[in-house]
Order: C-alpha cells, then sequence, then structure tokens
C-alpha cells in the first residue's frame, strides 16, 4: 500500500498525520491527538495493514478497560476495517495472521506470548509498565515488532516524559518517534458543524481537545502547587536541620525515596531523591546510607511493608525486616490518604513546602498526579480517590508531611574558646562554686 493511497476498506482519506503514523518504520511511534482527528482510525488501519503484509503474523490491540474496547475500539473496527471479530476477540486472515483485541485484565494471560506487533489504544489510560510489559513480548520473527501508541493529550504523564522528553521513568534515554495532530487536520473527514461545536466548549476545554494542549488541566490531585513559587533552586542544607527520609517501596514500579529537611522556621525542603525500579532491597538501602546526610531523625515508609509475607530459610520476614537487615530502621507511616493530601496541598499553598529543582521525578508526579476519572453515567457517591499509577513520590511526601515533622531548633548557647581569657574566668568562677575542691 503507497502513502497517501486512500484505504479500501474505510470511505475516508487519509491525513497527514495519519499517513505518517501509519507507514512509519519506528520502534516506538505514538499518535497524539485532539476530538475528531482520526487517530483510532489511524491505529486501527496500521494494525490491519501490518497483519496483512505479514503472513503468520500475531498482534495485538490493548485498551485498558472492555467496556470501552466492546464499545468503542470494537465497534470503530467493524465500522473502518470490516473484517469479523469472532467470539474470543481474534480477527483471523486468509494469510495466517491472527489480530487479538485484548482489554487490561487480560495482560496475564497473554505474558508468554509472542507478538509480531502490539497497539495500545488511549494509552493515557495505561501507564509505562504496561508499554515494557508489551515491548517485552514483541519478539515474533513474522512481524515489525512495532510498538504503537494512541492518546489523547494529558498532560506531563509517562507519553510526555518518553515522546516529548526522551527518557524513560528511572531517566534512561528513550529513542520513540512523536506525531502530533489535531482536529483541523481531519477537517475534510468530520461533519460541517462538528469543530464549530467544538468552539463552544470552555476555553481549557478548547486549549486540549481541540487546538492540543499539553498543558495540565483540571483533576490534579496537588492543585495548589506551584511551579514559580514551590519549586526553588538548591542550596547547601545545614548540618543542623533535623532531617526525615520517606521511602515508597517498588519491586517492578519504582521505589521512590525522598530526603526533607525541616528548617528554624517548620518549613520542608525536599532537597535530594532517589527513584529506581527493579532493584533490591540491599541496593537501595546502600543508596540511602551511601548520601550520608547527618541528623534524620526519622525513616518512614509504607506501612504495608511491616507484613511478613517473604520467606527465607524458613521464616517469614516483611520489607521492613529487610531493610532493617541491610542497617536502616523504616518506621511505618501515617498512610491516611485525603488527609495527607490536604496536609501536603495546604503545605503547598502556605509556601511552607519547597521542592530543589534537581528532583525531577520529584516535581513531576507532583504536578501531574491526578484524581480518577468518573466514567460517563456513573454515579459519584463515594470520596475522591487519585489515579494509582505515576505516585510513587507522592505517597513518599505524604509519609513525611503527616509524621508532622519538628522545627529545627537553633543552638544559641555559646562556645568558649579552650585558653581564651573567657574560658579562664569560667574556670575560675567553677572553683569557686566547687568549694570541695579547695580541700583536696
Amino acid at each position: 500500500m503507497a502513502q497517501g493511497q486512500k484505504i479500501e476498506q474505510s470511505p475516508k482519506t487519509l491525513n497527514y498525520p495519519q499517513d505518517k503514523f501509519i507507514f512509519s518504520d519506528d520502534e516506538f511511534i505514538c499518535i497524539k491527538g485532539t476530538w475528531g482527528c482520526g487517530k483510532s482510525m489511524a491505529g486501527l488501519l496500521a494494525a490491519n495493514r501490518e497483519c496483512e503484509e505479514h503472513p503468520n503474523n500475531l498482534y495485538l490491540v490493548l485498551r485498558k478497560e472492555w467496556v470501552d474496547l466492546r464499545d468503542s475500539t470494537l465497534h470503530d473496527w467493524l465500522n473502518w476495517i470490516g473484517r469479523p471479530i469472532d467470539g474470543e476477540k481474534n480477527v483471523k486472515y486468509p494469510n495466517g495472521s491472527v489480530l487479538m483485541f485484548r482489554h487490561g485484565d487480560d495482560l496475564n494471560s497473554i505474558k508468554n506470548i509472542n507478538l509480531g506487533g502490539a497497539l495500545m489504544e488511549q494509552a493515557e489510560e495505561m501507564c509505562e509498565d504496561d508499554l515494557w510489559f508489551l515491548k517485552g513480548r514483541l519478539r515474533r520473527q513474522e512481524g515489525t515488532r512495532q510498538l504503537r501508541l494512541v492518546c489523547n493529550y494529558d498532560g506531563h504523564n509517562y507519553i510526555y516524559r518518553l515522546f516529548n522528553e526522551h527518557k524513560t521513568q528511572d531517566d534512561r534515554p528513550f529513542n520513540g518517534r512523536l506525531i502530533t495532530t489535531n482536529t483541523f487536520d481531519n477537517a475534510d473527514n468530520l461533519p460541517a458543524d462538528y469543530i464549530e461545536g467544538l468552539k463552544k466548549l470552555p476555553k481549557k476545554l478548547q486549549e486540549r481537545y481541540l487546538y492540543g494542549s499539553d498543558a495540565d488541566m483540571e483533576g490534579v490531585v496537588f492543585d495548589e502547587f506551584s511551579m514559580g513559587a514551590n519549586v526553588i533552586d538548591p542550596f547547601e542544607i545545614p548540618v543542623e536541620w533535623n532531617k526525615i527520609v520517606g521511602l515508597d517501596h517498588g519491586i517492578t514500579n519504582p521505589t521512590a525515596v525522598l530526603f526533607a529537611a525541616i528548617d528554624w522556621d517548620g518549613n520542608l525542603y525536599i532537597f535530594d531523591e532517589h527513584y529506581e525500579a527493579g532493584k533490591v532491597i540491599a541496593y537501595h538501602a546502600s543508596i540511602i546510607k551511601d548520601r550520608g546526610y547527618q541528623n534524620i531523625k526519622d525513616y518512614l515508609i509504607d506501612p504495608s511493608c511491616r507484613a511478613k509475607v517473604n520467606a527465607k530459610a524458613g521464616q517469614f520476614y516483611s520489607i521492613i525486616d529487610e531493610y532493617m537487615d541491610n542497617g536502616l530502621n523504616f518506621t511505618p507511616a501515617n498512610n491516611s490518604l485525603l488527609a495527607g493530601i490536604n496536609r501536603v496541598n495546604t503545605g503547598f499553598k502556605n509556601r511552607q513546602i519547597f521542592i530543589f529543582k534537581s528532583c525531577t521525578n520529584t516535581i513531576r508526579e507532583v504536578s501531574n498526579w491526578k484524581w480518577k476519572k468518573l466514567k460517563p453515567g456513573v454515579q459519584k457517591n463515594e470520596p475522591d480517590e487519585p489515579e494509582g499509577k505515576d505516585d510513587h513520590t507522592c505517597d513518599a511526601l505524604r509519609y513525611i508531611v503527616m509524621s508532622r515533622p519538628l522545627t529545627s531548633i537553633k543552638d544559641t548557647s555559646v562556645v568558649i574558646e579552650k585558653g581564651s581569657v573567657a574560658w579562664e574566668m569560667e574556670q575560675e568562677e567553677m572553683m569557686a562554686k566547687d568549694w570541695r575542691r579547695k580541700y583536696n
């Protein structure tokens, strides 16, 4: 199929961003767009093309929620591509290729499958770990072994970090191609009044869903956080300031460690961080100890880490036990979620919590942690709940703040140098008061 050619299964003509996405040969390729821009069509057409052109291919189209897969993605496939889907959510091709539609709950069932390609539909609903999970399944000879992402604009999330900042969650370089598009690129394929209808949206929604803005918007958990007011240039932390270490433990997810200091006025500074996935406890413990910070008053960790769920030499032990074996005595933190969020927001608002610019992972997660979005038609009766992704430093920060860290107390006593006149006078005064010494 030549670039720019009209797709036979669809009455639509490819616009330029769709064309670039479908015919890209990059290992990682993402198309990010607004409402009505044709990004989902591009994703499905690319998946169909790879199965047509690579006999005996096994291709996966993944979406997080089953309801969305059923009501949107599968419907779009039948409308645009027209190939029948069997009862197992598979599409079978005459050349022996199979295209599978799956959702997030199916991930465990495909952990041993050899794929020739994969598409993450609405990838902003998933996380970076899902991306690397799929990448590990792309080892089939028959196929491009490309990982494609289709997503909406959703602020500075993991997709922004990977494809705009070109780095992974553990700060390794990432090489992926990003294609951005908006509704105007697809105007020829839309109803005449569609764009005019989007122009009636509130201005913030227009910026994201019509024009395509990466700016973070509604739904941020720490909505009192300000890059201008709460992020500061690093400075040398006085040794005398009280310090606290907060740790959110992860295995496949990153382990996030924050180092906080409290000044003479009770202000809290996140001055250092450690953020890394896939390492053992001994490794993280050595990193913390090697930093060499003095005057640490407390080591705080998620209270779930005290559960004795690991076994060694016939004995059950906890994550806290293992950190203790490696020389660090962690205390279970106060993990009250909403109370912790409220206290952190209050600290940001009152300019009592500051983050050093060097703590890039903390800044990224704090500024982008979102409340879960309700599905259309769902009634909300329960308290708000944050998303359970990209929140590792946020949790560590909550542990620190909820410990109500003590203000550092400045030592105002005068140090008198030995041998000085003041020292000699002090010795004379002590001799005068110590009458027993006169008779010994």
